[in-house]
């Protein structure tokens, strides 16, 4: 089910969200070869995020991409996403199949508790410094590095991924790449996917 070269938007959705742009950022994006979307809710009841993740549900199957949902476990089943994706402090949850369950992961230690719980993906980070994560120190590519000789399972970089530098993610381990701002901020989507697609 995972894409053989993941290319993930990460929308995250909070009070002062325009989730109209934001729908329209993930249209562009998955015209321009994103082939996942994660809709990360922050600071909303699940309900209120709802009619979003079902329109991300409708925009990803007719791009024949897939969605996760992040954190709600009762979100991602409202909406039939494809994975339900939890923050590395979270407690463990096992989604009804075949939804598949991921983590984020900032260390090997996490890493190895979330293969050993069952989830078929990571995402690694931060790789690089982040707007979205202002001020935090980045775990660089040694993290990927560390954690590609620790689990099996598909990791996915995250943390100030520009196309300039998905080359190198890859090289340390990653299948892919998961990105945030270098889409989302861009004047066309569309445009910035292709970029992350041709490095």
């Amino acid at each position: 089910m995972i894409p053989e070269r993941p290319l993930m938007l990460i929308l995250n959705y909070a009070p002062d969200t325009d989730a109209a742009h934001a729908l329209w950022v993930a249209e562009r994006a998955l015209s321009g070869g994103v082939n996942w979307v994660m809709l990360r809710v922050r600071e909303l009841p699940a309900r209120l995020a709802l009619e979003m993740g079902l329109e991300l549900r409708r925009l990803t199957r007719a791009a024949g991409a897939l969605l996760s949902v992040n954190p709600y476990p009762a979100l991602a089943e409202w909406c039939e996403a494809d994975a339900l994706h939890l923050p590395e402090s979270a407690l463990p949850y096992t989604p009804p199949a075949p939804m598949m369950l991921g983590r984020s992961v900032h260390s090997v230690e996490a890493a190895r508790r979330a293969e050993a719980e069952g989830c078929q993906y990571l995402l690694v980070g931060t790789i690089y410094p982040s707007r979205s994560h202002p001020g935090k120190p980045p775990e660089g590519l040694e993290l990927l590095r560390a954690a590609r000789q620790a689990v099996s399972i598909p990791l996915i970089a995250v943390g100030g991924i520009t196309p300039e530098r998905v080359s190198e993610c890859l090289q340390a381990g990653a299948q892919g790449v998961a990105v945030i701002s270098g889409i989302v901020d861009a004047p066309d989507p569309a445009e910035a996917a292709r970029g992350y697609n041709t490095n």
